[in-house]
């Protein structure tokens, strides 16, 4: 059933028309019932030059080493960040329906070119 929710092809679209940059690390995104299950699919996402790149990787309650950031997103969430951009993001964490999860330092999200979007999300590091 989320192989449909997290459709490859409305991620990709969506995220052609963010224009991300190019990056050297990925983003997932799992449903809350996923992340609670410790299982299930996970989208892939990572900035090219060509556009995005969009793929399904199953998920069993770990990570591979290249995905720096993960969302975690209420279903109904998933639908209206699909459809209205990245430009969302910031309200629903706020509201607590998306929680992202940095599974890199600061100083590694920068140096694989994920500085804007972790600005874009209003994400804050304490630097110490």
């Amino acid at each position: 059933m989320n192989d449909r929710i997290l459709d490859c092809t409305a991620w990709k679209a969506m995220l052609d028309r963010e224009g991300l940059s190019a990056a050297e690390a990925s983003i997932g995104v799992l449903t809350k019932d996923d992340f609670a299950a410790r299982r299930g699919s996970l989208l892939v996402w990572r900035g090219t030059d060509d556009g995005a790149s969009v793929s399904l990787r199953a998920y069993s309650g770990t990570f591979d080493p290249d995905l720096a950031i993960l969302l975690v997103i209420e279903l109904e969430a998933l639908h209206e960040l699909v459809a209205n951009g990245l430009v969302r993001a910031p309200q629903l964490a706020r509201s607590g329906r998306l929680h992202p999860y940095m599974l890199m330092s600061l100083d590694n999200l920068e140096d694989a070119g994920l500085s804007d979007l972790v600005e874009a999300f209003g994400l804050v590091f304490p630097r110490h």
